[in-house]
């Protein structure tokens, strides 16, 4: 299920609405699940928004987070799109997440059932030319708007050494097995 590549280019993905949505947001919805983040990343300097979230098997019931209410609308067509990409399945996990400038992400595996078993896909919203972005050792240059696979089951980091944030919508997609 997983990409046979560390990074893999999937297409471009229309962010435009879901921009001008979550720059309407007040700043107090990058705090909203503080709680489950310390639970889940309590070492990560991102802040983050969760809009959904699914613990254990990607057969478990999908939870809306703290950013859901918010940026439901808006997220639908991102879905979508990048369910056009695998076919019949469904987000299991989405969340915005915002590394300030000269934060960085220590090199780690994803852990647990469901990142096993999805797709990670990340579409930037924002970078800069000067952030890394390691999988294996290999720095990868990702766009905005448009849609990467991630195999997160290998070593990856993130160093942002730009003067902005980065922010990047992550979602886990679950493509539905093909029956034999």
């Amino acid at each position: 299920m997983k990409c046979d590549v560390t990074m893999r280019h999937l297409g471009p993905v229309d962010i435009s609405r879901f921009r001008e949505v979550l720059d309407q947001q007040p700043e107090e919805l990058w705090d909203a699940d503080r709680t489950f983040k310390q639970r889940v990343a309590p070492e990560r300097k991102t802040r983050a928004i969760y809009l959904l979230m699914t613990i254990g098997s990607p057969y478990h019931p999908t939870n809306a987070m703290g950013g859901w209410s918010a940026l439901a609308d808006a997220f639908e067509p991102i879905a979508t799109r990048i369910g056009s990409f695998y076919g019949p399945g469904r987000v299991v996990n989405a969340q915005i997440a915002l590394l300030g400038p000269g934060d960085d992400i220590t090199e780690h595996r994803d852990m647990g059932r469901v990142l096993e078993v999805t797709h990670r896909v990340h579409v930037p919203l924002e970078t800069h030319p000067e952030v890394r972005f390691l999988v294996d050792g290999q720095n990868h240059k990702l766009e905005v708007g448009q849609a990467y696979e991630l195999d997160n089951m290998r070593m990856h980091s993130v160093h942002n050494d730009s003067p902005v944030r980065r922010i990047h919508i992550i979602v886990d997609y679950f493509q539905e097995p093909v029956a034999a």
